[in-house]
């Protein structure tokens, strides 16, 4: 179903793959992967066996593939101008991702999950041959009730409801009553390292490479043949992404692949978890007639865009709280600076003051000083007269008549 914008509705998250939450450890992945066209963390359309690693992370991803075809017949998906999608995702445990993908604004719609079993960052510290183990994962790709969808989420058209079933119907057009691909199960190995493992001199460019199998999205073709592909793997998968890092806060990936039906090849940047990508798909695909619904469909290359953002849960409710910390903590730091510079002036009056006191102090001891030695002199300049004139008496004091 072709439509501008999706609408994002709230749709129950279903955990598929909770026995991978089990599992002991959390993810130390060094490798990070952009949002595929549909289904979460990925290259351009096949999964990798990652998981984001921190409990939390989560991604928005909005993404459109152009089509030229032309409505064939009432009743058929009208693939015409610009087909685009919608995905939310969210992390736990670093072991398991799970979201939603919206496949039209009807709405249809399909679960997705991922449980990373094997995790290469525990092996890259060991020696020897140990240390090439790759990630290990499996999944599900549309999981709920819209089995008749093909791998670009195209199948369904909504019909009025009719007297016994008033409500509005989601049926299947007439190209793909014969696609089955609810609950894909797929198992994924993702190997990834930098070129200076390989070569210290080759800097700090990194390479992975993934393979994987899958029923479903990845092997039903609705009974079409080649008309649905004409480079089928049989539900084998796979693909290489090389990274380049031209500033320490972003990150150019290019990719390549096979999504087990053609050939697909483009480029994602990343910049502070916002990101952006575009891709040239279907590359093998030759449109051989005009007049068959399939190939209006799938007979031609297309070119598709990805628009995503990933953040953190919990990161942003801590930001916010630490957003209202930092304010009651600022109007506090204004409340003491005002009182600390009343402190600080009533510290240098005293300060003055206490100056103003010793001065006048030292004043007063000086001039007591003064007066004890003039005291002192007047004192002694007394006794000295005395003892003169004691000395004079001494003199003049006839001699004695006593017998001796």
């Amino acid at each position: 179903m072709i439509f501008s914008v999706p609408r994002f509705a709230c749709t129950a998250l279903t955990l598929a793959v909770t026995a991978a939450a089990a599992l002991p450890g959390i993810a130390k992945a060094q490798e990070i992967y952009p949002q595929t066209t549909y289904w979460g963390a990925g290259l351009i359309d096949i999964p990798v066996a990652w998981v984001s690693p921190v409990t939390g992370d989560f991604s928005v991803n909005f993404s459109g593939k152009t089509f030229h075809g032309a409505k064939a017949s009432p009743g058929f998906s009208v693939l015409n101008g610009l087909n685009t999608n919608g995905a939310l995702s969210f992390s736990f445990f670093g072991r398991l991702e799970t979201g939603v993908s919206i496949y039209s604004d009807n709405p249809e719609w399909g679960l997705f999950a991922q449980g990373l079993l094997l995790n290469e960052e525990n092996f890259r510290v060991k020696s020897g041959a140990q240390r090439w183990i790759p990630s290990i994962a499996v999944g599900m790709r549309n999981i709920g009730p819209y089995d008749h969808i093909d791998r670009f989420t195209v199948g369904y058209n909504l019909f009025p409801g009719s007297a016994a079933n008033p409500g509005k119907q989601h049926l299947a057009d007439s190209l793909h009553q014969g696609f089955s691909t609810g609950n894909t199960v797929y198992g994924v190995a993702t190997k990834s390292f930098a070129l200076s493992e390989l070569n210290p001199g080759w800097g700090k460019t990194t390479v992975s490479l993934t393979f994987g199998y899958g029923n479903g999205l990845f092997k039903n073709d609705g009974g079409l043949g080649t008309a649905y592909a004409s480079n089928s793997w049989g539900g084998a998968f796979g693909g290489v992404k090389v990274d380049l890092f031209p500033t320490s806060h972003s990150t150019l990936s290019f990719m390549a692949e096979n999504n087990a039906w053609d050939y697909n090849v483009g480029a994602a940047y990343e910049w502070h978890g916002l990101r952006a990508g575009a891709y040239w798909t279907e590359l093998g695909a030759s449109r051989t007639d005009t007049v068959s619904a399939a190939a209006k469909e799938f007979g031609y290359s297309k070119f598709s865009f990805t628009l995503g953002w990933q953040n953190n849960v919990m990161a942003l409710l801590r930001g916010h709280s630490l957003d209202r910390r930092v304010a009651a903590l600022e109007r506090q730091r204004q409340l003491l600076t005002g009182e600390i510079a009343a402190r600080q002036q009533r510290i240098s009056s005293l300060e003055l003051e206490i100056n103003r006191y010793q001065a006048q102090n030292l004043l007063e001891l000086e001039q007591r000083r003064a007066q004890a030695e003039q005291e002192l002199r007047s004192e002694r300049e007394a006794l000295q007269r005395l003892e003169e004139r004691l000395h004079r008496l001494e003199q003049d004091a006839p001699p004695s008549t006593t017998p001796q």
